[in-house]
C-alpha cells in the first residue's frame, strides 16, 4: 500500500504544467481560439480546424449583414445605431483574429510550456508545487465555458421556441457561440497569467523560508539562485505579452463596445417593456464586464506578488544581522577549535597561549575572535551585495501585462474604461 502511495505521489511530482492544463487546451483548440493546442496533434490538424471555425465566423458576419439590411429602420436612434453596428465590426473582427492567433503564434506555446517547465524543475528543488488550484480554476473555466455557450443556446432555442417561435433567428444563437469563443480565450489568458503568479508565490515563499541561522556565505548563494529564478519568470511575462498583446486590445475593446451596446438595448427593452429580452441582454454585459474585470483582476494579482519579493529580500538584511549577533562563532572559529585540539605537544601549546596573551595585551582582541569578526562581517557583505544585485533586478526588469503596450491590464483599468463614468 505504501508502494502504491510512493508512486503515486512521485507521479504527481512529475507532472508537467501542460499535463495539469491538459482540459482547457483541448476545449480552446477544439473551439478554434488561442495559441494554446496539444503537442499530441500536428500542425496540420490544427489548421484543418481553424479553417473550419473561419467558415462558422464567415456565417456569422453573412447574417450580421443580413441583419443591417433587414433590422436597420428599426433603430430610433442614430447614436444607438453607430454604437451597435461599431460593436458587431470590433466583435466580428476579434472572431477572426482569435481564430487567427493561433496559427500566427503556433510555435511559441510549446516555447513557453518548455520555459514553464524549465522553471518548475528548479523550483522543485527548493520548494513543493502544489497544483491544484491550478487544476480547480481551468475545470470551473471549462465549466462556465460550455453553460456560456452550447446551454445558454440550448434554454435560449427551447424557450423562444415554446412561447415566441417566430422570434427565434440565427443571429441570436450564433451569438453564444461567439461569447463561447471569447470567454475560453480570456480564460486561456486568465491561467497562463495565474500559473506566472503562482511561480512568483513560490519563489516569495522561498525567501520566506531563507533561515537565518545559516552561515551568511550559504543565504548569499540562495538569494542568487532565487535571483535567476524570479529572472526567468520576468522572462515569462515577457512572451506573454508578445502572445497576447494584440489578443488583449481586441478583447478589451470588445468588451467595453459590448457592455456599451448592450446597455442601449436594454433602455430599448425598458422602453418596449420587454423583459425576456431585457433580461438576456444583462446577462451578456455582465459576461464581458466579468471576463474583462477577471483579466484585470489576476493581473493585478500577479504585479502584487511580484512587489512583494522586494519587501521580502529587503527584510532578510536586519534579520540576518541580529541573528548573527547572537551567534558564538563561524565555521573558521570551530575549525580553528579543531586545530587546537590536535596539536601533540604541550610546550608549543604553552607558546601559542603565551602569544596569544600578548595579542590580547597589545590589541585588546585574539587573533580568533579578531579573524571570525573580519569573516563575518565579509560574509554579510556578501549578503548586502546579492540583495543589492536583486534590488536593482527588480527596479530594472518590473513587469506587467500590456495591451501591445498601449495600456496595462490591472484594476486601476476598470474605473478607467467605465461606460458608466
Amino acid at each position: 500500500m505504501e508502494d502504491e502511495m510512493s508512486v503515486q505521489v512521485e507521479q504527481r511530482a512529475t507532472s508537467t504544467t501542460e499535463e495539469t492544463l491538459r482540459v482547457i487546451i483541448y476545449v480552446s483548440w477544439f473551439l478554434g481560439v488561442g495559441v494554446a493546442h496539444p503537442k499530441s496533434l500536428s500542425k496540420f490538424v490544427t489548421i484543418i480546424v481553424r479553417i473550419l471555425h473561419f467558415g462558422v465566423c464567415t456565417v456569422i458576419v453573412a447574417y450580421g449583414a443580413i441583419d443591417f439590411f433587414t433590422f436597420g429602420t428599426v433603430f430610433k436612434s442614430d447614436i444607438y445605431k453607430i454604437m451597435y453596428y461599431m460593436n458587431k465590426v470590433v466583435c466580428y473582427v476579434s472572431s477572426y483574429y482569435y481564430v487567427f492567433h493561433g496559427i500566427r503564434h503556433y510555435g511559441k506555446w510549446p516555447l513557453l510550456m518548455n520555459k514553464i517547465e524549465q522553471l518548475n524543475k528548479k523550483i522543485t528543488r527548493e520548494v513543493s508545487m502544489n497544483e491544484r488550484s491550478i487544476r480547480t480554476v481551468q475545470i470551473l473555466a471549462v465549466i462556465l465555458t460550455f453553460f456560456l455557450g452550447p446551454v445558454s443556446l440550448l434554454i435560449h432555442a427551447f424557450y423562444y421556441y415554446f412561447t415566441l417561435p417566430e422570434e427565434i433567428f440565427a443571429s441570436d444563437l450564433l451569438l453564444y457561440y461567439t461569447i463561447a469563443q471569447s470567454a475560453i480565450n480570456s480564460f486561456v489568458f486568465d491561467t497562463i497569467v495565474y500559473v506566472i503568479c503562482n511561480r512568483f508565490r513560490k519563489i516569495n515563499r522561498m525567501i520566506e523560508l531563507l533561515d537565518n541561522k545559516l552561515v551568511a556565505s550559504l543565504i548569499a548563494f540562495k538569494i542568487r539562485r532565487i535571483r535567476e529564478l524570479h529572472s526567468g519568470v520576468c522572462e515569462l511575462v515577457t512572451l506573454v505579452n508578445d502572445i497576447h498583446g494584440v489578443q488583449l486590445l481586441l478583447c478589451s475593446a470588445n468588451s467595453f463596445t459590448m457592455v456599451v451596446a448592450t446597455l442601449f438595448r436594454i433602455y430599448m427593452g425598458v422602453v418596449e417593456r420587454n423583459y425576456t429580452f431585457m433580461l438576456i441582454n444583462n446577462i451578456i454585459w455582465i459576461i464581458y464586464a466579468g471576463q474583462f474585470a477577471l483579466m484585470c483582476w489576476v493581473c493585478t494579482l500577479t504585479n502584487r506578488e511580484f512587489k512583494k519579493t522586494g519587501v521580502l529580500i529587503h527584510s532578510i538584511i536586519p534579520n540576518h544581522e541580529r541573528t548573527d549577533r547572537d551567534k558564538p562563532s563561524s565555521i573558521l572559529a570551530i575549525c580553528n577549535e579543531h586545530d587546537y585540539s590536535l596539536q601533540m605537544h604541550q610546550q608549543q601549546q604553552h607558546e601559542d597561549r603565551r602569544r596569544i596573551s600578548l595579542d590580547i595585551g597589545r590589541f585588546g582582541l585574539n587573533y580568533f575572535s579578531m579573524e571570525n569578526l573580519l569573516r563575518s562581517n565579509i560574509e554579510r557583505d556578501y549578503v548586502r551585495n546579492e540583495i543589492n544585485d536583486f534590488s536593482n533586478q527588480l527596479q530594472q526588469q518590473p513587469i506587467s501585462f500590456t495591451a501591445c503596450d498601449f495600456f496595462e491590464m490591472n484594476n486601476a483599468l476598470l474605473t478607467g474604461v467605465s461606460p458608466l463614468d
